[in-house]
């Protein structure tokens, strides 16, 4: 989970320090797991099967939150490309891809809301509730992965819901500025139009902070019944 995680798998967090944190939770949550059976320890490589199939449990669990972070980040990446910042767009070390960097200041607010409002928490319970929910190398794995694809269709339904006042708003934004060239065909658009959206497209990033607070504790709360979810899936 360690890996896969928001915040824990931060990749601005040293491998060093996710290392140490993943054996202090494992020495902490020891005391939750119930032993393995005789007879998988017993057999060829039954460890190595155990030790697997619970790093792949916890990668699973670690997505599973992972798709809300996902999601708003398809929000903010509209937004900025909305706001003409498609051609600003930088590399960001922590997610291995471009980005903008309205998107990506973004990003870092809600990482903060999540953990101001003990995202990481919840996390930290999924994962201890996993052990007492799904016996150690006795999940169905197999059912695993068409339940991580039908979360990835609530990744953009999240991301739609979060990004349309966005895409109406400049829709609106666009369809006047075109009725503005027909009337006026001797303005220069390009010059006028670019200020503009940068001034609208900055409104509607302080109207996203604001209502971002209020709406993320219903974010966090989905990912936690996703988890849930995942664990039933896995029990099943």
């Amino acid at each position: 989970m360690m890996t896969a995680a928001p915040f824990f798998g931060h990749k601005s967090i040293p491998v060093k320090v996710r290392l140490l944190l993943a054996i202090l939770l494992s020495w902490v949550v020891v005391g939750f797991v119930t032993p393995p059976s005789a007879q998988l320890i017993a057999r060829p490589l039954g460890l190595v099967v155990a030790i697997a199939a619970e790093a792949l449990t916890g990668i699973a669990i670690g997505f599973t939150a992972q798709f809300l972070f996902w999601g708003v980040q398809y929000a903010a990446d509209v937004l900025g490309f909305q706001m003409g910042l498609a051609m600003a767009q930088v590399f960001d070390p922590t997610t291995n891809a471009n980005t903008n960097p309205l998107g990506r200041i973004l990003m870092w607010v809600f990482l903060m809301i999540f953990i101001l409002l003990d995202g990481q928490h919840i996390l930290l319970e999924g994962l201890v509730f996993s052990f007492g929910a799904v016996p150690i190398a006795g999940g169905n794995l197999e059912a695993t992965g068409p339940h991580l694809l039908t979360m990835a269709g609530g990744l953009f339904s999240t991301g739609l819901r979060l990004a349309s006042p966005f895409m109406v708003t400049f829709f609106l934004v666009e369809s006047a500025m075109g009725i503005f060239a027909r009337v006026v065909p001797q303005a220069d658009l390009f010059s006028l139009g670019m200020p503009i959206k940068l001034l609208i497209g900055l409104s509607l990033a302080v109207l996203f902070i604001q209502n971002l607070g209020p709406l993320a504790p219903e974010l966090i709360g989905r990912m936690g019944d996703d988890i849930i979810s995942l664990l039933a899936v896995l029990r099943s």
